[in-house]
């Protein structure tokens, strides 16, 4: 435990992960977000995670039916993450906030998604809900082992040419795998303005990135980069989604 402890503390102070953005925090220039996607993440209070991800299945599935997307919103729990251990979380992603609330609309006028919509909530409730806006998005793999840390950045654009460097590391260390999403926090803000996601298809390439880290490779890229984050908190999460 305690050498988990280390890396995941040695792992935050790689990637300041924020969720909320507040550019005014932020002197550099704002990086252009233009084309790239908008998310909204909301904590979801449930005593059954897998029954929470069998109904959002359902609904998934006639959200397909009506607009062609799969798996629209995504279901992530964490595991080593502190607080946020064992808590699940509900990810909607959209081409823009516009789209997004486009698609809010619509689900709320079919009735076949309603009907799912107030079945669920027998296994769960609403808890926060944040709106983010990436900055820096390479994708994600089809199920996510995530390591994600919140940080407040002191300039976003030097972070973002820094994050060039980390995926030049990664590459070169056999790491490909892992793909560097970082994301503005739009609305919902607290005390982060920026949510760093490394997004890896397995829980073995997570830990094999966890390791890497801790070599002298990641440690100087760490210690470059102390100046332009503080972090705020860090964890693994695990995708659930059916």
């Amino acid at each position: 435990m305690k050498r988990l402890s280390k890396i995941v503390a040695c792992l935050g102070m790689i990637v300041g992960v924020g969720v909320l953005g507040a550019m005014s925090m932020q002197p550099g220039a704002a990086a252009p977000t233009k084309g790239m996607p908008a998310i909204f993440i909301s904590e979801i209070e449930t005593n059954s995670p897998e029954d929470y991800a069998n109904w959002v299945a359902q609904g998934n599935k006639a959200i397909y039916d009506k607009i062609h997307v799969e798996n629209y919103t995504r279901v992530m729990v964490g595991q080593a993450a502190g607080e946020d251990s064992g808590k699940v979380f509900a990810v909607q992603t959209g081409e823009s906030f516009s789209k997004l609330q486009e698609n809010g609309t619509l689900f709320d006028n079919d009735p076949a998604i309603q009907k799912i919509q107030s079945q669920m909530a027998q296994v769960r409730k609403l808890g926060n809900r944040t709106a983010l806006k990436a900055v820096r998005f390479e994708g994600r793999n089809p199920t996510s082992y995530s390591f994600n840390t919140r940080a407040v950045l002191s300039d976003e654009g030097a972070y973002l040419k820094a994050l060039d460097g980390l995926r030049s590391l990664l590459d070169s260390h056999g790491l490909k795998e892992v793909k560097i999403n970082c994301y503005r926090v739009v609305s919902g803000r607290s005390d982060y303005t920026h949510l760093i996601s490394l997004n890896c298809p397995s829980g073995e390439v997570r830990a094999a990135m966890m390791d890497g880290v801790n070599e002298a490779w990641g440690q100087e890229w760490i210690a470059t980069q102390a100046k332009l984050r503080t972090v705020v908190k860090n964890g693994t999460f695990k995708e659930i989604t059916k």
